[in-house]
């Protein structure tokens, strides 16, 4: 998945739920809602990836970050 506008190069490239967990990490001061910390616990590892993923996007929808899950890089 490849996230606009969060990093100075103006995209950040998440392929792993560790990523993802970090990403919230990163950015959670900016963005405190309960969809993100929903996030957070979902992709800290103690969920599966499919709960992780659907709420990592809830999370980037709730905070306006644009975001496109279907771009692949070979």
């Amino acid at each position: 998945m490849v996230i606009f506008g969060a990093s100075p190069i103006g995209f950040v490239l998440i392929e792993t739920m560790q990523q993802a967990s970090d990403f919230l990490s990163v950015h959670q001061l900016r963005n405190d809602s309960r969809a993100w910390t929903d996030a957070m616990k979902h992709c800290s590892g103690r969920g599966n990836l499919d709960n992780a993923s659907v709420a990592f996007l809830a999370a980037l929808k709730g905070a306006g970050i644009s975001y496109d899950p279907a771009i692949v890089l070979y």
